[in-house]
């Protein structure tokens, strides 16, 4: 294989195939085939045979996606900073601008489910209080 600046890693990193990567991180190989096409992830060097061989690092950018997506963040939202693991930047003003605009998204969701929890229980207790009134009813008609 011939030495290019994008494969630099082969030189250092233990490479793994699509099975592995994907018994490793909990995603499927068609997932990790997507996350490559549509660019989350760089496309892997290929082996002779025609598999992808993925590096070390690709298990790292992998678990920040899955970390980032857990916390909310879309594919588009994540794929600008995937760059950032190999090349951090300390106080990144754009990094920093979408962790806090994440942040403000959350905190208007927790708001929205707060509403919404309130009003449940405020079904539920009129619920419980038709059901109790319909009980008392029942139970004077019955004497």
């Amino acid at each position: 294989m011939e030495y290019t600046p994008q494969s630099r890693h082969l030189l250092f990193e233990q490479m793994m195939k699509a099975n592995e990567l994907a018994k490793r991180t909990g995603l499927g190989k068609d997932t990790l085939r997507y996350y490559e096409q549509i660019g989350v992830i760089s496309s892997p060097p290929r082996g002779d045979n025609g598999y992808r061989d993925y590096p070390e690092s690709c298990l790292e950018e992998l678990k920040f996606i899955k970390m980032a997506q857990s916390v909310g963040f879309t594919l588009n939202e994540i794929k600008p900073a995937i760059a950032f693991l190999a090349n951090p930047k300390p106080g990144c003003p754009l990094l920093t601008k979408a962790i806090v605009d994440q942040i403000e998204r959350i905190e208007e969701k927790i708001i929205e489910l707060e509403t919404s929890k309130s009003t449940l229980s405020r079904w539920l207790l009129k619920l419980h209080a038709q059901a109790t009134a319909n009980s008392v009813k029942a139970n004077t008609h019955a004497n």
